[in-house]
């Protein structure tokens, strides 16, 4: 049985350590999110794909700060846990 996933956010992050990613980063690898998206959307069996990268777009652009949890530990220990 598949675990589910959830984002939550996890303090503050470095503002000088965002900017850098943003501009080095996440400003080319989130462009490449759209199209493949796009292109998942165009089977019925990658709808569900193509939603989940369209999703990334904006985890890819601001990671810092994030994490990925099961949802049943994001339930139980909300977005402020350690």
């Amino acid at each position: 049985m598949a675990v589910r996933r959830d984002v939550v956010k996890r303090g503050a992050a470095s503002a000088v350590g965002a900017v850098l990613w943003v501009l080095l980063c996440g400003s080319w690898l989130a462009p490449g999110h759209l199209p493949t998206g796009l292109a998942l959307c165009l089977t019925i069996i990658g709808i569900p794909l193509g939603i989940s990268n369209f999703k990334l777009v904006l985890l890819v652009c601001l990671p810092l700060g994030r994490e990925i949890v099961s949802v049943e530990h994001a339930e139980r220990f909300g977005p402020a846990s350690p």
